[in-house]
């Protein structure tokens, strides 16, 4: 993949308080010097995963997931899996995604019919780092399931080490949704061995 704008932009956007997680949840000395090995880290992942298709809906989770994905390769302690995922709730909760969150519109009839259109696009999708998925509707325009059957967190995850870092990265579904005021629930996970994620929504403003 291409360190390009997206890439570059990520960085700047989620470093400060990537940084800031750093003092506060790990047991680092030094996090100056964590995230300036992180971020030669970042770009040499981001280096060996797929170019992404233009416009695909993904590519942010792909590199949030290389963001932490870096710091944890640079960290001179190794931390369990609760660890890793308190510090990601607490890197990624900023005003940018807050901002990100409540801006979704798959709430509305053309924002639900633009998320079932990308995932009959995902279908064809041969990266395997990007997300293969179908989309349902609920009873009401506030409730709808998501399920995926292929998972670009697990690829990368898998590949560079961290598999047992895999559920702390999915727990963060759980706490995007309650950003947006949205009921998030699920039985399976790819991560766990399931054939698939269930996502099911319930939004209630």
């Amino acid at each position: 993949m291409r360190y390009g704008f997206m890439q570059r932009a990520m960085w700047i956007a989620f470093h400060s308080s990537f940084k800031e997680a750093i003092k506060t949840v790990l047991d680092e000395k030094d996090a100056d010097n964590v995230m300036k090995r992180a971020k030669k880290k970042y770009r040499e992942i981001l280096n060996g995963v797929d170019e992404f298709d233009k416009g695909s809906r993904f590519l942010t989770n792909i590199l949030n997931c290389a963001m932490l994905s870096a710091v944890l390769l640079c960290t001179e302690k190794k931390y369990d899996a609760e660890t890793v995922r308190i510090y990601y709730k607490t890197a990624m909760d900023n005003k940018i995604m807050r901002k990100v969150v409540v801006s979704e519109r798959n709430y509305t009839e053309k924002g639900r019919a633009r998320l079932k259109a990308f995932a009959r696009k995902s279908q064809s999708i041969t990266n395997p780092y990007d997300w293969k998925f179908t989309v349902e509707d609920g009873e009401t325009i506030n409730q709808y399931t998501a399920t995926f059957y292929t998972c670009g967190i697990c690829t990368l995850m898998n590949r560079l080490g961290l598999s047992e870092y895999i559920p702390a990265v999915c727990a963060f579904d759980y706490d995007m949704a309650a950003m947006n005021h949205t009921k998030f629930t699920r039985e399976f996970t790819l991560a766990a061995g399931g054939p698939y994620c269930d996502c099911h929504y319930d939004h209630s403003k």
